[in-house]
């Protein structure tokens, strides 16, 4: 699906092979739907099982997150984001974004990149043991972030008051920051409903 979506955002082609690759789409969208799920979606399970039942939450947030707009191979619109903890429990990540991220000529969409950024810190906050909902995310642009190229990018906790936790991270391309960002994520008094 990735795959296709790059081949849409990018075709040039004439109205019959247009034409074609629509009825294909069609297809594969009837032959579909006798099986979609209708109930609670989530990011850690297709039918909204509890998070605290994924138990330990240290490992890539892939895994723990399956079906997440960033990370989740069960999500065709996530990006290949790519996400692993060191032993420091700092969140690294690396991403090659398409034309589909594409925002100014040749550069991501910033949209897309504060995206990236709150699952990046959310997800360093959850393999931290300090699991919450965002707070606060303030996205600082230095430079330009070039789309089909490899960007690097790393996520740490600066502190927990409370049920607060704070996090911060960097996007990197060719050694030195494109955007930082810093995150407040507040852990729920309870489980949700």
């Amino acid at each position: 699906m990735r795959a296709l979506i790059e081949a849409i955002r990018l075709a040039d082609a004439p109205i019959d092979v247009l034409t074609r690759a629509r009825v294909a789409v069609e297809s594969a969208t009837r032959e579909l739907a006798p099986h979609r799920h209708l109930g609670q979606v989530a990011q850690a399970a297709l039918d909204g099982a509890a998070f605290t039942e994924r138990g330990e939450l240290h490992g890539p947030p892939s895994e723990f997150f399956p079906y997440s707009p960033i990370v989740g191979p069960r999500n065709p619109i996530a990006p290949p984001v790519l996400m692993w903890p060191d032993e420091a429990r700092h969140l690294h990540g690396l991403v090659t974004l398409g034309a589909a991220y594409n925002g100014p000529p040749g550069l991501v969409h910033g949209g897309v990149i504060a995206l990236i950024f709150d699952e990046l810190l959310g997800a360093c906050a959850v393999i931290n043991d300090c699991a919450g909902f965002t707070g606060t995310l303030t996205v600082k642009y230095l430079r330009g972030t070039p789309i089909r190229t490899p960007i690097t990018m790393e996520a740490w906790i600066d502190r927990v008051e409370g049920r607060k936790t704070f996090v911060s991270g960097e996007l990197r391309y060719g050694g030195s920051a494109t955007v930082s960002a810093t995150g407040v994520f507040i852990s729920a008094p309870a489980p949700l409903p």
